[in-house]
């Protein structure tokens, strides 16, 4: 008997198993693949940038404001500043990456941000550095977003959260490395040069050399990525055509922009994000400052201290997102890591300022659970639109309208509140309360619709179709398509 006919006397439904466990292998190894190519890249991107995003507390520390001797109201003004030009060119920046090629995009970006970060250490005055920091966040505006759409181009829903997560805990790490390349740079002589400079400088230049590795390294789609051989690239098409269900798209249209500018969940995402992002830019913008309070510590131990909190939020970033994933779940998991910030923030302000030890052990937990749900409820939103015109604009319009109140955590820790910022801490507080309610109000209604749309009957769902457009415009708004919980 050939191995044919052995092959013909099996049982259907144990063949049809075998084919389904090839599938899953030869879909595994791919992703293996991809992630390889892929995520490498963006977790460079991303550390580099959030480098310059973030050193202006490390050169506040060593000098900046004595140096240029500007006001601490003028100081605060240059971390919100940074979030006008940020909120202003989100859109038109994602529109630009999903009619463009992201690797042309991203570098272009890059190569823009190492200019004006090396700018900065050139400034003379207030009004030098405000005008660096409202181009930063111009030039900054399209890179979260964008990556987020980039990798929604390369990944199904439920491989999604983890891949956020894992370029989302750079901004962590970046933290941590942050305070110890600081230090380094401060400890260089320079007679003709402040040490706040050099680390605008030296922190801004790899931005330069990531630009041109963009350029020539970053795959654009799994339609043009050439490190893939025919079959890879077929299988990928089919499992991301499978994700997407009944939503269909060829091309850019206008129509799916302006669609999501009309779209309820949008704007509940963007509130969500608001109370999220005030909270952690508040700490991400201050840590050092608020840290150096709680003793008489040196500038080395500042710097130094300020890396438990962001590693602690490393690891949570990864292992709560991998979770998300596993489970496919976001909402729940936002809920829990929401509680170590709200736990922690408590423990700013109400712990007595002689306990050290509880306050810092307050900020580690205020740092994680600001850092650690940003990944899930990013998967989140990114999960819940569809078609790729539709989700690049919804992802830049949510972070846009949220990153404006990064204008005014700017503002929540000024040397007024010193040493305990019960003002800055408390509306933390109510932030990352008030989203955490928010959530679980949005968990019930995307249940309440799931489940309305799994008792329509096919008239309907052609009529609901029909209503917004025909199959390639309906995207998310499918009533075959299931909103993640």
């Amino acid at each position: 008997m050939s191995a044919n006919d052995d092959d013909d006397d099996k049982n259907p439904i144990e063949q049809f198993d075998e084919d389904d466990e090839e599938m899953k292998k030869r879909r595994k190894t791919l992703t293996r693949k991809i992630d390889c190519r892929i995520l490498p890249m963006i977790c460079i991107i991303y550390l580099v940038s959030y480098l310059v995003r973030s050193n202006i507390a490390n050169a506040k520390l060593a000098g900046l404001e004595a140096d240029l001797k500007i006001t601490a109201n003028e100081y605060l003004w240059s971390l919100s500043i940074f979030f006008v030009g940020y909120t202003l060119f989100e859109v038109p920046s994602n529109i630009v990456l999903r009619r463009w090629r992201p690797s042309r995009w991203l570098a272009v970006i890059h190569m823009a941000l190492g200019i004006v970060s090396m700018c900065m250490g050139a400034v003379q005055n207030a009004a030098g550095l405000l005008a660096c920091r409202f181009f930063l966040g111009v030039i900054e505006a399209g890179l979260f977003p964008g990556i987020v759409y980039y990798l929604s181009i390369w990944y199904p829903r439920k491989q999604q959260a983890v891949r956020v997560g894992l370029f989302w805990s750079i901004s962590a790490l970046s933290g941590a490395f942050s305070g110890i390349l600081a230090y380094g740079i401060s400890q260089i002589g320079s007679s003709s040069m402040g040490k706040w400079r050099l680390i605008f400088i030296i922190e801004g230049a790899p931005n330069i050399i990531v630009a041109i590795l963009c350029w020539f390294l970053l795959p654009d789609s799994p339609e043009k990525a050439k490190f893939l051989n025919d079959e890879e690239r077929q299988l990928k098409i089919d499992s991301l055509a499978e994700d997407a269900g009944p939503t269909k798209e060829e091309k850019f249209s206008w129509s799916q922009v302006f669609s999501v500018f009309k779209d309820w969940k949008a704007y509940f995402y963007a509130i969500i994000y608001i109370t999220g992002l005030i909270a952690l830019q508040g700490i991400t913008l201050s840590l050092p400052v608020i840290i150096k309070e709680f003793g008489t510590w040196t500038t080395l131990q500042t710097q130094l201290m300020t890396i438990p909190p962001n590693m602690a939020a490393f690891f949570v970033i990864l292992i709560v997102s991998r979770s998300s994933d596993y489970f496919m779940e976001r909402s729940l998991h936002t809920t829990f890591v929401n509680l170590f910030a709200i736990c922690g923030f408590l423990m700013l302000i109400f712990v007595d300022e002689k306990q050290v030890g509880v306050l810092y052990a307050g900020i580690i937990l205020a740092a994680i659970g600001v850092y650690s749900s940003v990944s899930v409820r990013t998967a989140w939103y990114n999960n819940n639109f569809a078609s790729l015109t539709r989700r690049a604009t919804a992802s830049a319009m949510i972070v846009s309208i949220g990153v404006s109140g990064g204008i005014v955590s700017g503002q929540i820790y000024s040397d007024k509140q010193k040493p305990r910022y019960i003002i800055g801490h408390t509306i933390s507080l109510v932030c990352m309360t008030v989203q955490t309610i928010l959530v679980i109000i949005l968990r019930c209604v995307l249940m309440i619709i799931n489940k309305r749309r799994k008792q329509m009957s096919d008239e309907q769902i052609q009529q609901e179709v029909d209503k917004y457009g025909g199959e390639e415009s309906v995207g998310d708004r499918h009533p075959k398509f299931q909103y993640t919980l």
